[in-house]
């Protein structure tokens, strides 16, 4: 996978300045267009993301589990992703906590507290990962009402892998419910072995920790996930779409 040296932390105040995407495409299934941004480009729809996951979480009485980042019209992070259709309509989002700094940074060992043996494998691996660099996955949503809702959560699990290109990491992860793991499976994610699921945000849930290697994701995911992918990065516009320069 063919990576960008960005670093949010380095994004410089001309970049900071403009209201241009960072990095989008269209997504051919769906026919939606995916962008990055930072809230220092694009607060409006850093906004509207944030409307969306607050909305989505108390939906399912989750909103535990979802931590928003303090952000401002000047704040150069987070990256953060968003799904809109041809009239403007945010259909769904996310953002990266990252690339981490240091195990402070991160919010998945707190996420498995019931289970010490997790939290400390959880632990470990991310402090392996952080030399080569590593992105936590958070606060995705997909607006439950869309006709395309099964498109776009393959876009969000496929939007993964575009981040870490983007930013220039090698590793990403996430915390997720049991449940809706195959999804995210199908772009090359794989359980974090040894893992105890935890009960979090609440009784209700089984949350594991999935994560993702650019130098393998795409040997594990689906061959729909993968040509797509590819076909993505092909088409891919914005002022910082890796190998444009």
């Amino acid at each position: 996978m063919t990576t960008s040296p960005l670093k949010s932390s380095l994004i410089t105040s001309a970049q900071r300045t403009t209201t241009r995407e960072l990095y989008g495409f269209r997504d051919e299934v769906s026919g939606m267009t995916l962008r990055f941004y930072t809230p220092s480009r694009r607060f409006d729809h850093w906004t509207t993301y944030v409307d969306g996951a607050r909305a989505s979480y108390q939906r399912y009485r989750v909103e535990r589990a979802l931590t928003l980042p303090a952000a401002t019209q000047a704040s150069a992070a987070p990256v953060f992703a968003i799904t809109s259709d041809d009239s403007g309509k945010v259909w769904a989002g996310w953002y990266a906590n990252g690339p981490l700094r240091s195990m402070r940074d991160a919010y998945a060992p707190r996420e498995f507290v019931s289970e010490p043996v997790s939290a400390s494998l959880v632990s470990d691996w991310i402090e392996a990962a952080l030399p080569e660099g590593v992105i936590e996955l958070k606060g995705a949503w997909v607006d439950p009402t869309s006709e395309h809702k099964s498109a776009l959560a393959d876009l969000t699990s496929r939007a993964f892998l575009h981040a870490m290109r983007l930013l220039g990491v090698r590793y990403a992860y996430c915390s997720a419910a049991e449940h809706a793991a195959s999804r995210w499976f199908n772009s090359g994610a794989q359980e974090l072995p040894g893992i105890i699921p935890a009960r979090y945000p609440d009784d209700r849930y089984r949350t594991t920790m999935l994560t993702w290697d650019a130098e393998t994701a795409m040997e594990r995911a689906t061959a729909e996930q993968r040509r797509l992918f590819e076909a993505e990065c092909r088409t891919a516009t914005g002022t910082e779409v890796p190998g444009a320069r």
